[in-house]
């Protein structure tokens, strides 16, 4: 039994990396498609995290970051520090790096690196870009549910138990913009941050994020001359991309019923039923000026919903 005094005494003040976002000892992942920029934005956050600034809005425990590459050099790495001017210096920022002509980095081999970090550094925060870059021996297959949720993802975890680390795997997106693989990968980690280009404008990305333990996050991205993503200014006007997309289809469908489930899988919508049910609910005002009318029809225990489409005024349109 603790006391509250002992309790005050013995509780971590800062159990987290980044606030609302990343706990410490956690296990995260970021997926986008090719060219998106998910190695700008995991430099732009071991920046904000070695220096203890501010990520996108979010406070930041600073710690030194251990960033293992097995795609981009060292000289690759450079070149985008410079060109986003990062502050990234001897003391907070360490590379591991897949040498050319050498075998594959291992997680048995890696474990020397990350007891260094931590014990000697005392790091707590490592990056790894590519998740599938790296092998954990254990005969696994990237598309497997049982590999991966029960092989891969606890190998991870089991070093951020024993080494006091926060990991963050880079990954990608398949063709469906769904995580590229099994979804034992979504459903094993702490938390996903989701990166996708805008299909109308090649400037404006969508951020998404899912945790098991902090609020759901939607975020509209632009990137500025130095490659450095920003919070776009238009973001309160913006429709989330889930609901465009679902928008996009009802207007070719004009009058059909669906389910929140239904919905998200036939659409392959990054989201939860549950949570695109609330989302659907919070903005009926916003698809009403867009033309898309939402009913509620109730059918028994069945929560399904009518939309229809009608075009706009052209009042409203301006």
């Amino acid at each position: 039994m603790k006391t509250i005094s002992e309790m005050k005494k013995t509780a971590i003040k800062k159990d987290f990396i980044v606030d609302n976002l990343m706990k410490s000892n956690g296990l995260y992942c970021l997926v986008a498609r090719p060219k998106v920029g998910k190695s700008l934005l995991a430099l732009q956050l071991a920046d904000s995290i070695a220096n203890g600034t501010t990520f996108l809005g979010f406070n930041t425990n600073p710690s030194p970051v251990l960033y293992i590459s097995t795609e981009m050099t060292s000289a690759q790495l450079l070149e985008r520090i410079n060109k986003m001017n990062l502050h990234l210096n001897d003391d907070n920022f360490f590379v591991e790096e897949q040498e050319v002509n050498q075998r594959k980095l291992n997680l048995m081999d890696l474990k020397l690196t990350f007891k260094e970090f931590s014990e000697d550094l005392k790091g707590n925060f490592v990056i790894v870009d590519m998740f599938c870059g790296v092998d954990t021996y254990t005969d696994s297959d990237l598309s497997n549910y049982q590999d991966m949720g029960q092989k891969v993802i606890p190998k991870y975890r089991e070093i951020c138990k024993e080494y006091g680390l926060t990991i963050l795997l880079i990954h990608h997106l398949n063709k469906s913009n769904t995580t590229l693989g099994s979804t034992a990968i979504d459903g094993s980690v702490d938390g996903i941050i989701t990166l996708k280009l805008d299909n109308n404008l090649k400037d404006k990305i969508y951020f998404q994020y899912e945790s098991k333990d902090y609020e759901r996050r939607e975020l509209i991205l632009k990137r500025n001359d130095n490659l450095i993503f920003e919070i776009s200014e238009f973001e309160s006007n913006d429709l989330n991309p889930n609901l465009l997309i679902f928008l996009n289809y009802a207007i070719k469908k004009q009058d059909f019923t669906f389910t929140c489930g239904s919905i998200t899988s036939d659409l392959t919508l990054s989201i939860t039923p549950s949570t695109f049910g609330k989302l659907l609910r919070k903005n009926l005002n916003n698809l009403e000026k867009e033309g898309l009318h939402i009913e509620d029809c109730r059918i028994g225990k069945e929560r399904k919903y009518r939309a229809y489409y009608e075009e706009p005024p052209l009042e409203d349109l301006e």
